[in-house]
Formats: structure tokens, sequence, C-alpha cells
């Protein structure tokens, strides 16, 4: 895959300790003698542990130990050798030669055992033996297009022992917001320096979604350094039905109230107002419940209620979801066990109108 080059290029950086020491490139430091490496690591391993990461270490020593940990972009091993030091069986994944030389080097002269993998073009671990304990990914795979982060996931994900975890550092969408709703390969440059060529946020829904059909239950889920980051962790309970049973929505569609152009709904104001309804009968009717409804909307005004109304056309409001307006599409996710009879947008602004686009629509059985 050609189009990885340019993350290996870019990730030859990296960090020098704590996320605000700047950054180093390995081969730089390959080129260093034993003992100017070594004390040069050491000092980047220092500020890790005590800077804007602290926690990581006094968090998950004691239950890392003993256990077989995968960190996927490991950098420079300044996250895992220590953890290694405390008795976790440690192996490091990156896609660059130089920063797994680099994490080797020093785990040789510290009388470390670890292991060590390449990821290639393929983004493939069938080099590695599964039943690992742990995936752990620090602010790493977010740096490449959702598409290929989703197969190199899942890739690893095969590796994961049921009841093992899958822990993550994301840039959130509240960051991406707040700094312009950049593309994400302009973004990058923002959050990383000039010479990222993507980043993309992600909240926990979105990685639920990447993650797919693999099932999941909610460790921890908390934001860092005042938003800027958003730190995961799953435990894995298994993989869900084949979600290649997935089928497109596309009507037949109800104008409740207000114009329609085609998906795009402009809803007059006034809170719970009902605006369109898709009809999902003819779709649920080739599924087998319990069932997950993927909706993809383009607000671009106002707030947008979605949620699903039984066959008496009551309101399920339980159900329902609601998106202020962005400058991105958004996708949510409804999960339900009986069989609703329309998928509904409505109006939740007392004193706006709203407009939006329905970008998508898919519904599959759920995991």
């Amino acid at each position: 895959m050609e189009e990885l080059e340019k993350y290996r290029d870019k990730w030859r950086e990296v960090p020098a300790g704590d996320d605000m020491d700047g950054r180093v490139f390995s081969a730089g430091l390959l080129d260093l003698p034993d003992n100017e490496f070594l004390a040069t690591w050491d000092r980047m391993a220092e500020r890790r542990a005590s800077g804007g990461m602290g926690w990581f270490r006094p968090l998950y020593r004691d239950f890392f130990a003993g256990k077989r940990v995968l960190e996927i972009g490991s950098g420079a091993g300044v996250d895992g050798i220590p953890m290694a030091e405390l008795g976790a069986h440690w192996t490091f994944a990156d896609i660059v030669p130089n920063n797994l030389a680099t994490i080797r080097r020093v785990a040789a002269l510290k009388g470390i055992d670890a292991t060590f993998h390449l990821i290639g073009d393929d983004l493939s671990f069938e080099a590695l033996t599964p039943g690992f304990d742990v995936i752990l990914v620090i602010g790493s795979i977010h740096h490449v297009p959702y598409d290929v982060t989703r197969r190199e996931a899942l890739n690893a994900l095969r590796l994961l022992k049921v009841g093992g975890r899958w822990i993550e550092l994301v840039y959130p969408r509240e960051r991406w917001l707040r700094e312009g709703s950049m593309p994400f390969d302009k973004w990058g440059q923002r959050t990383d320096g000039e010479r990222t060529p993507w980043v993309e946020w992600y909240d926990m829904e979105k990685i639920r979604r990447r993650l797919h059909p693999g099932k999941f239950r909610t460790i921890l889920d908390f934001d860092l350094r005042s938003r800027d980051q958003r730190w995961v962790d799953f435990e894995y309970l298994g993989m869900g039905r084949d979600s290649r049973k997935f089928i497109d929505i596309s009507g037949p569609v109800i104008l409740e109230a207000g114009e329609r152009d085609g998906l795009t709904f402009t809803g007059p104001k006034g809170a719970f107002h009902p605006i369109a309804r898709i009809d999902l009968a003819p779709s649920l009717h080739a599924l087998t419940g319990p069932y997950e409804l993927e909706v993809a909307l383009d607000v671009r005004q106002g707030v947008v209620g979605v949620g699903l109304t039984d066959d008496r056309n009551s309101y399920l409001a339980d159900s329902e979801l609601v998106l202020d307006s962005s400058p991105d599409t958004q996708t949510l996710t409804l999960r339900f066990a009986g069989k609703p009879r329309h998928l509904v947008f409505r109006n939740r602004h007392e004193d706006r109108q709203s407009r939006f686009t329905v970008m998508r629509v898919k519904i599959r059985e759920s995991p």
C-alpha cells in the first residue's frame, strides 16, 4: 500500500517525552553511542512519566503485570518499556523500522525481553500468536483514514482474547470543532506538526463502528488535556453476527411539515415538531432482531431529533438521539429489539427552524 509511505515518513518522528517536549527522529537516536543513547531515552521516558501521561503507569501497571500486551504505534517505546520492566509481556508494533530498532536497542541495553512486529503494507498481524490480554493504541491509528484504520483494527482484534481489553487514546470531535473543523488532511498539521498527513476525530460511537462486529463493554471513557484528547478502555465481549447483512434504506419518505428537496429537509421551528418519516417495515421484514439503524445527517441549521415510532405512530421517546448543527456529517446509531414502523426526524428547537440532509440510512442485525 504505497499510501502508507507518507505516514511512515512522518512517524519517523517520535515524542521527545511529554507531548509538549517536541519530537525527535528515531534515526537520530540510533546514531548515538550506547551511553548517550540510553541516557537520552531515559530522559524521554522520565518526561513522559512526569507529564500529561503521568497517570498512565500508576493506573495500569498492576493490571498489565503478567499480561500479554500488543501496542500498536509504539514510537520510541516510552510507554511500553517501563511496563515491561514491571512484568508485562509486551509486543511493540509500528510501521517505521527505525522506531522498532530504537526500542529493540533500549530493551537489549536494559535486559528486557520483548516481541517486535513491523506493520507492513497489508496491515497484517498474522505473524503474531493470538491470545493477547490487551491491545493498546495511544494516539496512533487515528492518523490514517477511517477505512485504513478499520482494516488494521479488525486485523489486530483477531488476536485479542474474549474478556481482554481494547484501550485507545484519540482526539475528540469537540477538539476538531474548536480548532476550525478543518479537513482531516489539514487538521493533522495543526495537531501534530506540518509534516502530518492526516488526523481524524473519534468518539465512542465511531470507535465502536470501526470495530464492528466486535462487541464491547465500556470500562473507562474520559477526557484529557482540556478535552484535547480522549481515553477509552473497552472489555472485548467477542464477535457478533456477520455485519455483511446490511440494508440501505431509501424510503418511502413521508413529509410531515416544512419543505423537501430530495433528501434535504427544512422544518419549521417549534420543539418536537415532526418533519419527515421513513418507513422501516420493508427492510425490517428481511432481518432478524435485535437491530442497529445507522443514520448519517448533515445538519446545517437548528437541532434535529432522530427517533422511532410504532405501528400506531406513537413516538418511542427513549430511542431518540439529538444532533446540533455542525460543519460535518454526523453519524448516529439507534439500537432496538422490537420492530418500529418509522424512522422519524423532528425539530427540537423552540425558536429555530431546522435544515438537514439525510446522507445515509442503513439497518443491520445487531452483533
